[in-house]
């Protein structure tokens, strides 16, 4: 019984956030033009012609009719992440915290340049071999000696940007991650 009703619940939760932001902007006397699904659907497809995507209809909704504007190959996407790490163990409340100090110059999240390529540090060995990973946790490499030919591009802070490049062929509009590393990320 308790499982629907939490089902429910979750169902209901972004339309209830959004319900309240939409009151509490109502409320802040800003001077705002309310824009509706279908305006935005006929901006975005008739007049920009762009696909469907969560920031391709933000443009949608801050444009108007008349005006046009060019797509960017870039985008910057975001990741909060835990100041600390913590492995989870049986029980409630029961988080057991885990070490997150330097090792060989490194900490988890630090962005880093290897032969292997450009990403996150996932994981510490005290061997030197680290897992390194993309903004997602999509995995670049499992074993890179960060002992030869590494170098920190930028340290770890808890909320993580890369830019990355779109390719506008596709319907879903792939990411992939830029070429070298001024392009590349930023942080």
């Amino acid at each position: 019984m308790e499982n629907s009703n939490s089902q429910e619940a979750n169902q209901n939760k972004h339309a209830t956030e959004i319900g309240i932001i939409k009151s509490q902007i109502r409320k802040s006397g800003w001077s705002f033009a309310e824009t509706f699904g279908y305006e935005t659907k006929y901006r975005r497809e008739q007049v920009l012609k762009l696909i469907k995507t969560h920031y391709f209809d933000a443009v949608a909704i801050c444009c108007r009719d008349d005006q046009n504007v060019e797509v960017e190959d870039s985008v910057f996407l975001k990741r909060n992440v835990s100041k600390g790490d913590y492995q989870q163990r049986t029980g409630k409340r029961s988080e057991k915290k885990i070490p997150t100090g330097k090792l060989f110059g490194l900490r988890k999240f630090d962005l880093v340049k290897t032969s292997k390529g450009i990403g996150f540090v996932k994981g510490k060995r005290s061997s030197g071999f680290f897992a390194i990973s993309d903004l997602f946790g999509n995995k670049i490499s499992d074993s890179v000696n960060v002992k030869k030919k590494c170098r920190r591009l930028s340290a770890r802070s808890t909320t993580l940007v890369q830019m990355v490049q779109m390719t506008h062929s596709s319907p879903t509009c792939h990411f992939r991650q830029a070429g070298n590393v001024e392009e590349g990320v930023s942080c």
